[in-house]
């Protein structure tokens, strides 16, 4: 399905990344490898990670590079698009799985977590945009584009909200509001935007309680590539802004934030009181789940 495509696959060197990455060599495409070679909280770095997958791509048949960087840095994130593409004459999609953890409920959560979990998820997601869609965009303004081009984030389904990681479901949810936007800004330019809510075991994963008891293989890594690879492909042809979950053998497409219902004030001028919302709470919210907490005293 990625014959002759040029795919970077961020956040490569480990679990999602690294089994996207695989995958899409084995669909054909030659895959640039990025992983800075972080623990999973964000110290250190080594480029270990991101040479052990070309390795593996290598060993396989495939075709792949290694590249170590932040995707922090907007000077890196423009020279990984510029150096695959003087390397190879084409970009033809990125995918970013960067991403750590520092897990804290919102009270005991300090300045340097709550930053260090956003810049990676939701500025390293930014900055990768930004420079491929600058890219693109003046590919496509000299008709240099010959076919869609394609940009998946990787969101997650604690975007919705979960006791304990306040930063990063405001990053996961902010990836979603980017994802929207750059798929309206881009598609002009040939360009689909898209994201994926990936539910899987990894080293990112294995002590939440949640995934207590969860199989390896049925729920590991190896389970979510299909997502990204057919994002990438031309089968994805037209498909943008969307958003896209997977957990084992299921997938599922995930709507945007919409109203869901509506009422009109009873005012005689129009305009809505306190009291009249609370006395019409029931009416507008029946039949939906609501902020109401059983707080157990």
């Amino acid at each position: 399905m990625l014959e002759d495509t040029v795919c970077i696959v961020c956040g490569a060197g480990h679990g999602l990344g690294e089994e996207t990455a695989v995958a899409m060599a084995e669909q054909g495409a030659t895959v640039v490898v990025n992983d800075l070679g972080v623990d999973v909280s964000g110290e250190g770095s080594d480029s270990e990670p991101a040479e052990e997958t070309v390795t593996r791509i290598e060993d396989a048949g495939g075709d792949a590079v290694a590249h170590f960087g932040d995707v922090t840095d907007f000077a890196y994130t423009e020279a990984l698009v510029a150096e695959t593409y003087e390397e190879f004459g084409r970009v033809d999609s990125v995918a970013n799985f960067a991403g750590v953890l520092r897990d804290r409920m919102s009270f005991n959560m300090s300045e340097d977590d709550w930053d260090t979990v956003v810049d990676v998820h939701l500025k390293g997601h930014f900055s990768l945009v930004r420079a491929a869609g600058a890219h693109w965009r003046q590919r496509a303004k000299a008709d240099e584009i010959d076919c869609e081009r394609s940009f998946t984030c990787v969101s997650s389904g604690v975007a919705v909200g979960n006791a304990g990681q306040a930063n990063y479901s405001a990053a996961k949810a902010g990836v979603l509001g980017l994802m929207r936007t750059a798929a309206q800004e881009l598609n002009g330019y040939g360009v689909r935007v898209n994201a994926m809510w990936p539910t899987a075991l990894t080293r990112m994963t294995e002590d939440l309680p949640g995934m207590a008891g969860a199989d390896p293989e049925t729920m590991g890594p190896q389970m979510a590539p299909a997502v990204p690879v057919f994002l990438a492909s031309d089968a994805a042809e037209g498909v943008t802004g969307c958003t896209l979950a997977i957990m084992g053998g299921e997938v599922a497409y995930v709507s945007d934030p919409t109203r869901e219902r509506s009422l009109s004030t009873a005012n005689e001028d129009g305009r809505w009181t306190a009291a009249e919302l609370a006395d019409r709470w029931d009416e507008l919210t029946e039949g939906f789940e609501t902020a109401k907490l059983d707080r157990g005293y």
